[in-house]
């Protein structure tokens, strides 16, 4: 959603660049999570030699929610500091300037 929202805006400066950068290394992150996830849920703890491994992948995983946590923060952050008139077309503007 957020970035549909970037792309329809018509203010296209640094903000708008580093929030649209953001937005695709916080979906990135989250396929990689879902990959991370997938290698946690296939193995058997209930091994021994599996439990060290599986460990370490519930601790990269726990990181990487911290990680798209605080980049959605951010990127919530960044759009607020837009704009909003910037996502108006130019009809929805003028009608704006109209009723003020």
């Amino acid at each position: 959603m957020q970035l549909r929202t970037l792309i329809l805006q018509k203010q296209h400066d640094g903000i708008w660049i580093a929030s649209v950068i953001l937005v695709c290394v916080s979906i990135i992150s989250q396929f990689g999570l879902g990959f991370l996830l997938y290698l946690l849920i296939k193995d058997d703890i209930r091994s021994p030699q599996k439990q060290l491994k599986l460990e370490r992948l519930n601790i990269l995983a726990f990181v990487c929610i911290i990680f798209i946590s605080i980049i959605n923060i951010l990127i919530n952050v960044f759009m607020l500091t837009i704009n909003p008139k910037s996502f108006l077309d130019t009809h929805s503007l003028e009608l704006l300037q109209q009723r003020i």
